[in-house]
């Protein structure tokens, strides 16, 4: 892990001496890797499949883009508050869905992260409040000016770089330890069998809930990071395929690792980028994404464990894997 964080320290600075654009792309990136590791920890460890963490991460980004409108651009009041903002959108959506499970809870973080899209796209707050505009409508909010922080100059997009950085590195220390401590053990007990859990006297709805606002928190320290920087913030954050995009990054990085979907995302976002003006890009992006499934179904992280480990082994396995789905494919 420090490995990661210090090479993409050093990376920084050489992507922008290249060109300006790659340290833009790399924040994205990271914005991104954050929101697959927000997914993750309750996705990997709690086995709580969700399709409205984008609800999370629309909330966290408008929050953030109203405060530096209307209040003050200070990142140490706008990020913690768009942090609460997904805390508290994720415990609402939690304590309505939790009951449920499988997929009938993964249906149903979706319906509600579409009403609060559709409450947005159509300003229903400004409606309800009547005033002129509060979340801008089908338009958004546009023209959001980049943090103040102790002077240091976001313009420069290096220094927004670091700043992303900082902050997912201190999400993702925060998350592993968390992952690691009783509470995320007994998560992992309740995706393993949350009748057993149940049994021993755990809340499991309690536990669940928690999760799920924790979760939702960094979703939203996502979105107050990233609206800033693209300097808008419209309803398409909160739509249902954001949330879709966000579950096949965490399958393709390795589910319930923490630091493999951040790579399935920083993966995925630099695909979209560079084949985006290759015809039917999203064919190749397909492939890719299957040959994956085929060859590593514990995903890039599980792919990379086992080369280290075992190099030969896991070439062998890869072999074996290609040999099945050939069988398969011939009945």
């Amino acid at each position: 892990m420090a490995l990661g964080i210090g090479t993409l320290a050093v990376a920084g600075p050489i992507a922008y001496s290249i060109q300006p654009f790659w340290v833009y792309l790399l924040v994205q990136m990271l914005v991104f890797a954050l929101l697959a590791l927000s997914l993750d920890f309750i996705f990997g460890y709690a086995g709580l499949l969700s399709f409205g963490h984008a609800a999370m991460f629309g909330a966290g980004g408008y929050a953030a883009a109203l405060l530096i409108r209307e209040v003050t651009a200070s990142a140490l009041v706008v990020l913690p508050t768009a942090m609460l903002v997904g805390v508290l959108t994720a415990a609402l959506i939690g304590w309505l869905s939790v009951r449920a499970r499988g997929i009938y809870f993964a249906m149903l973080t979706l319906a509600f992260a579409q009403m609060i899209y559709v409450a947005t796209f159509t300003d229903l707050p400004a409606m309800i409040l009547d005033t002129a505009m509060i979340t801008g409508g089908d338009n958004g909010l546009i023209g959001i000016q980049l943090y103040e922080l102790f002077g240091i100059d976001f313009r420069n997009r290096l220094n927004y770089y670091y700043l992303t950085l900082g902050i997912v590195a201190l999400s993702l220390a925060g998350l592993v330890r968390l992952a690691n401590s009783p509470f995320g053990r007994v998560l992992q007990g309740i995706r393993e069998n949350e009748e057993r859990i149940e049994f021993l006297g755990y809340n499991v709805r309690r536990y669940k809930i928690i999760a799920f606002s924790i979760s939702g928190g960094f979703a939203g320290l996502a979105g107050g990071l990233y609206v800033p920087f693209q300097s808008v913030a419209e309803p398409g954050l909160l739509h249902w395929t954001v949330s879709g995009e966000l579950v096949v990054m965490v399958l393709l990085g390795g589910m319930g690792t923490l630091w493999g979907p951040m790579l399935g995302a920083g993966l995925i976002v630099f695909l979209e980028d560079r084949l985006g003006g290759v015809e039917s890009w999203e064919i190749i992006l397909g492939s890719i994404f299957v040959a994956v499934v085929i060859f590593a179904p514990r995903g890039l992280a599980g792919m990379i464990i086992a080369v280290r480990n075992d190099p030969r082994a896991a070439l062998d396995n890869a072999k074996r894997a290609l040999r099945n789905y050939l069988q398969e494919v011939r009945g």
